[in-house]
């Protein structure tokens, strides 16, 4: 397998400066990324998730190094990687019939796939290319929950939290690099051949740090730093300072939706620390209106701080933006709004879909005979509405409720288990809520999933334990008080 791509080389490149052996060698290196990953969690999942998160977030990093020795190359064999090994290992669950079709969440995915799949020949889109590109940015990550089910347990949880902390710090400190150093020539390069529109003035850009786009930045650096704050909340009081550290990163980097959404995990967290379920909602509120004045203060503090030009035209943006967001010449919340508009209004006017790739940059990449137009593509910036627009109203309530039932998972995880990776991931899950199966994020994405599929499977294994347990309670509360067993009668597994 690690040989055969060296016959491409026979047939030369797209761009004949990088050599002839371009192609093949990167084909060559995404195989044995792919095989050590696939391998690994096969064999060692606990090993093998926590490669698979610390190689995505710095997939872009890599691609862009490897461009002085091989050049570049618009179609990235190690862009598959993720969507390959997820494919593959589904395949292997699948033929082994190691799928339970029991378990409601299981259910609903795959009367998702099954509608997606039937989009990749959706003729609106374009043509099949662009319908198998597609299936690369949505149907890729889904299949990872099926793996995480599969592979996964509670360390390998853990292990994948900790990694993302990790890299979250790394990424944002090639990230400020970036921003308030100087990029690479490489970087600068890619810039131009990838076309990166992150511009806020003519030579003011939104960084993107170790990813492929400033959106994949914000969104790692983002669930980082929920897995940061969320241990802070219970008291292990050093992940402050990789917490505010990120936070910080994220405020500068320009992105307000971050900002908001960053705010509104802490808020959420917070309130589920609180056992009873009737106290949650008075604490949001309370957290919402300290947030606020909190945010509101802060953004005023730093109108007199003296910086230089480019942290003061990041910090005047979001200035302006968030405490004006209703703005139309300051702020984008009404653009937003608009495209989610569209992408729920989509679903009415075209019920059968417009095909996986009108959402993502396979519309671009694959459609007019592989020209990068922007024909034949277009995003809401949401993946529920994106959904709705590629697979018709069929897939877009399948995948909404798919979105509740992980939703009620992850709490009801939480207030069974009280363990603190569930916690994370509900702060987790609020952060990158619209961006859980988003087209183009190929660490989050498969991340996110790969995730819910092991508390899907680790919430299936506590209700096993507790069926059986509340017919134990029921038979000893018959029982005269003296007979009755002294402690907890849940059974552990």
């Amino acid at each position: 397998m690690l040989l055969l791509p060296f016959t491409l080389g026979l047939y030369g490149i797209d761009e004949p400066s990088a050599g002839t052996l371009s192609e093949p060698l990167r084909i060559m290196i995404a195989l044995i990324l792919a095989a050590i990953i696939g391998g690994s969690i096969v064999q060692y999942p606990m090993v093998g998730f926590s490669i698979l998160a610390a190689f995505l977030p710095f997939l872009g990093l890599i691609r862009r190094e490897l461009i002085p020795s091989i050049g570049y190359q618009s179609n990235e064999p190690l862009t598959l990687i993720g969507a390959a090994v997820g494919t593959i290992l589904f395949i292997r669950i699948a033929s082994n019939r190691w799928i339970t079709l029991k378990n409601f969440t299981v259910k609903i995915a795959i009367a998702l796939l099954a509608v997606m799949i039937v989009q990749i020949f959706n003729p609106n889109q374009g043509g099949i290319l662009v319908g198998l590109g597609g299936a690369l940015f949505y149907i890729g990550p889904l299949l990872w929950f099926f793996v995480g089910r599969h592979h996964g347990g509670k360390q390998t949880l853990a292990n994948v939290c900790t990694v993302i902390l990790v890299t979250s710090v790394i990424a944002a400190m090639i990230g400020l690099r970036q921003q308030f150093g100087e990029m690479s020539n490489v970087e600068r390069y890619w810039m131009v051949v990838s076309k990166y529109k992150q511009f806020l003035s003519n030579d003011v850009v939104r960084v993107f740090g170790a990813s492929l786009s400033f959106g994949e930045y914000v969104t790692l650096m983002s669930m980082g730093a929920m897995v940061a704050w969320t241990r802070f909340l219970q008291r292990k009081y050093l992940y402050a300072l990789p917490f505010l550290f990120i936070a910080a990163t994220i405020f500068l980097s320009s992105s307000r939706a971050g900002v908001v959404m960053l705010l509104a995990g802490c808020i959420i967290s917070w309130s589920f620390l609180d056992k009873r379920a009737a106290t949650r909602i008075p604490r949001i509120v309370l957290g919402v209106g300290i947030g606020i004045a909190g945010l509101l203060l802060g953004l005023n503090q730093t109108r007199s701080l003296t910086l230089d030009r480019n942290a003061a035209i990041f910090v005047e943006h979001q200035v302006e933006g968030l405490t004006n967001p209703l703005g139309s010449e300051r702020s984008t919340a009404a653009k937003h709004a608009g495209l989610v508009e569209i992408g729920f209004s989509s679903g009415i006017r075209n019920p059968i879909g417009q095909g996986l790739g009108s959402t993502t940059i396979a519309g671009r990449r694959f459609s007019q005979g592989g020209t990068d137009s922007e024909d034949g593509t277009f995003s809401t910036e949401l993946d529920f509405t994106n959904i709705i627009v590629s697979t018709g109203i069929v897939g877009g309530i399948l995948y909404i409720i798919l979105m509740g039932r992980m939703s009620w998972v992850i709490i009801k995880l939480w207030d069974i288990r009280r363990a603190s990776t569930s916690l994370e991931w509900i702060a987790i899950a609020v952060v990158t809520f619209g961006n859980w199966l988003q087209g183009g994020y190929y660490a989050p994405s498969i991340l996110i999933w790969s995730c819910f599929g092991i508390m899907d499977k680790l919430l299936e294994q506590e209700e096993i334990v507790l069926v059986p347990n509340k017919i134990v309670s029921s038979v000893i509360s018959l029982l005269p008080e003296r007979f009755r067993p002294i402690g907890r009668t849940r059974l552990s597994h």
